[in-house]
């Protein structure tokens, strides 16, 4: 047998279905199936039970999984042994990002990374929240947060901090908060339908919880959505100092601080090897040539 049948295994037991599989391999569900099937039938054991709706692994086939991505590894390590004594960096590189970093700051970021390496393919996905980077097959996660998973290698890029902001207009026509429980009473543009936020002002400590008019989790687009009057949210300063300046966003309750914050720390984020890609190398050292003043405030 070739590596072939150890690497669709890996995949189709990390679909979690052999339609989700199909899916992600491009391929009829029945080929997948019979795929399967074969592998079973050449082997002579059962490695999977199938339902109609889920499939659960035997004790052989859990055991089996283990040593198919023992391979997938060894694969990739290969691949990259060869790959870092080249002559350039290429080949394909997944990176997600939160919305708002990737349009306001790192479009030009990614723009010069292309330029410089032309050889390697960029594939970009905007998506806020935690990432799961083999199930995603992302290779670079670019992340906001206060504690990086401990199963990644996290490299600090930056620092921000948190703001409350509405636009003049809005504090003229509703008022301006002065304490955290005034929120309550606002129209709240939050990440979530429902927030619950933490405010220190010294050793005084407040809790509040906001019903959002506007939930959205895109601080670029609740930045203009308080610009244009709609209510008051929470930004990171990057978002909210392009309206400051301009007087289309004014700080509020800048006394009392979030704790914790949705998180103040910029990682990029890629998953522990020896042997990582050199595309991935390249580009987060990229970024942390290029990207960290940008976010310290």
């Amino acid at each position: 047998m070739d590596q072939s049948p150890y690497l669709f295994f890996a995949e189709v037991v990390e679909a979690g279905s052999f339609a989700m599989a199909a899916r992600r391999l491009g391929m009829d569900r029945s080929n997948v199936s019979r795929r399967i099937k074969e592998l079973e039938h050449t082997a002579g054991v059962q490695l999977m039970r199938r339902t109609t709706r889920k499939m659960v692994l035997t004790d052989l086939g859990a055991a089996f999984y283990e040593q198919c991505l023992a391979v997938r590894s060894e694969i990739e390590q290969a691949k990259n042994l060869l790959l870092s004594h080249g002559d350039g960096v290429r080949g394909p590189l997944h990176v997600s990002c939160p919305p708002a970093i990737g349009r306001l700051y790192l479009v030009s970021v990614f723009e010069a990374f292309c330029r410089r390496y032309p050889a390697v393919s960029l594939q970009i996905t905007l998506k806020s929240g935690a990432v799961d980077l083999i199930d995603e097959r992302i290779d670079v996660a670019i992340r906001f947060t206060n504690e990086p998973s401990p199963h990644q290698v996290a490299r600090v890029l930056g620092q921000t901090h948190w703001i409350f902001c509405a636009s003049p207009d809005y504090l003229a026509e509703h008022g301006t908060p002065q304490f955290p429980e005034d929120l309550a009473h606002h129209a709240w543009l939050g990440m979530r339908t429902r927030m619950e936020l933490q405010l220190r002002k010294e050793a005084a400590l407040h809790r509040v919880v906001l019903r959002s008019r506007v939930a959205c989790p895109d601080y670029a687009l609740l930045g203009q959505m308080a610009r244009d009057g709609l209510g008051v949210c929470l930004l990171p300063v990057y978002v909210a100092s392009r309206g400051l300046p301009q007087g289309g966003l004014a700080q509020v309750l800048a006394d009392y601080q979030v704790e914790p914050t949705p998180g103040s720390t910029l990682y990029a984020m890629t998953l522990p090897g020896i042997h990582s890609p050199p595309q991935v190398k390249a580009f987060v050292q990229f970024l942390a040539e290029t990207v960290q003043a940008e976010f310290i405030h």
